[in-house]
């Protein structure tokens, strides 16, 4: 019963997805399973990006455009939120006291501006350079649950969904193995860079929109990864 309600509680706060809800805040147990929600997320963005471009394949960037505005409104814009707070505090020329009230202020300053838009242009890029729109339900599930896993992890909660989950989509590619664990590794390196970035920048310390951006950056550049790689072209 615990598991069902950690269950619930993830998909509450990380999506907008219909489910019971507490009006708490997340625990331990409910981060558990946001690679659960990040993989829900990115198969149903992917779907609806393959249901359009099934239409019509001269649809191909109308579909995308679907893909990526549903990667970040199913999920409630949580980690791209947690980005543009990130964009704001880590990047302000004050102290780590300072850039830590900047990053709670739900305003968004410059620095989050520029950031949207760079963010903006990458992540469409990645959708379209990792594979054809076909292929995206499956990839952005691979992506939703490894870059949650990695937030997950840097909140030094074991998230251990995600490994159950993502052996057996690794496995699908047999031959091709390594792609699909040097997509990880890059995913893995994005992480690793923005958490030591954003520890250092407040000294010592990570917090929720951290995690945010750390869940943003390293889906984004495993797709670019599985894309250079073309594990599906």
């Amino acid at each position: 019963m615990k598991l069902l309600r950690d269950l619930c509680a993830s998909f509450a706060y990380f999506s907008i997805l219909p489910v019971p809800q507490s009006g708490e805040r997340p625990g331990k147990g409910a981060i558990v399973w946001l690679p659960l929600v990040g993989g829900t997320i990115g198969l149903i963005a992917g779907l609806a990006g393959a249901g359009i471009f099934k239409l019509s394949a001269f649809w191909s960037y109308p579909a995308l455009i679907a893909t990526w505005i549903l990667c970040i409104a199913l999920s409630g814009a949580i980690h791209v939120d947690g980005f543009l707070d990130c964009c704001d505090g880590l990047f302000a020329m004050t102290s780590p006291q300072r850039r830590l009230e900047i990053m709670h202020d739900p305003r968004h300053g410059t620095y989050a501006l520029v950031g949207m838009m760079l963010l903006g242009f990458g992540w469409f890029g990645a959708l379209n350079f990792a594979a054809p729109v076909p292929a995206l339900p499956m990839l952005l599930a691979f992506s939703g649950i490894a870059s949650r896993a990695f937030a997950a992890a840097a909140a030094r909660v074991l998230p251990w969904p995600a490994l159950v989950i993502i052996a057996p989509m690794i496995a699908y590619y047999q031959g091709q193995l390594w792609k699909p664990l040097c997509a990880l590794g890059a995913g893995a390196l994005a992480a690793l860079l923005t958490g030591l970035f954003a520890w250092r920048r407040l000294g010592g310390k990570l917090n929720g929109d951290c995690y945010g951006a750390i869940a943003v950056l390293s889906e984004v550049t495993m797709l670019y990864a599985l894309g250079f790689l073309k594990i599906y072209r």
